[in-house]
């Protein structure tokens, strides 16, 4: 394993480098070269085993490019972008094992992205729409997680107290013994 630890983290760094170039040329507003360099990432991670961290990297990079498209005026390529970005968090939710949560933050994310490039074009309307729905999304999944950690702690005061009740029938019982 320890023969392979260089070349992996080679491509850490590479991956790194691109990422930073295209995030600094995208600042300056030279969106075609930022696309590059964002470009350059991806065949590096389709050589990564599917986790969260590198989902997490491979939805980002997608979202950047989708950027890159839009700042240019292209919608139809960002929103090509946007949706490959939000296939992954879609799988997250398909998939045994996979991470609800990271699934749902990734397919927010690209709703949010391709709301503001839809107001970038001017489809004000669409885009308000798309982001109620993100908003209407997290209340709701606020609202399940809020109601999940109630009845776990519910649950744990009844444990609790079952235990209690228990050590206080086991006291009973070495009295009358």
């Amino acid at each position: 394993m320890l023969k392979y630890t260089p070349l992996r983290a080679s491509h850490l760094c590479l991956r790194s480098a691109h990422l930073q170039r295209g995030n600094a040329l995208a600042a300056l507003g030279r969106e075609d070269e930022a696309r590059e360099s964002y470009t350059k990432v991806v065949p590096i991670l389709e050589k990564e085993s599917r986790c969260g961290r590198i989902d997490w990297e491979r939805h980002s990079l997608y979202i950047n490019i989708g950027n890159t498209f839009s700042r240019s005026g292209d919608f139809e390529s960002a929103d090509e972008q946007y949706t490959i970005a939000e296939k992954i968090g879609k799988e997250h939710l398909e998939v045994p094992n996979g991470s609800i949560s990271d699934g749902k933050a990734m397919i927010a994310s690209a709703k949010r992205a391709r709301a503001f490039a839809l107001k970038k074009i001017g489809k004000i309307d669409e885009a308000k729409a798309l982001i109620k729905e993100v908003v209407e999304q997290q209340i709701k999944d606020d609202a399940e997680e809020a109601a999940k950690k109630k009845k776990e702690e519910q649950d744990k005061t009844k444990e609790n107290a079952e235990a209690s009740d228990k050590k206080d029938d086991n006291k009973e019982e070495e009295k009358k013994g």
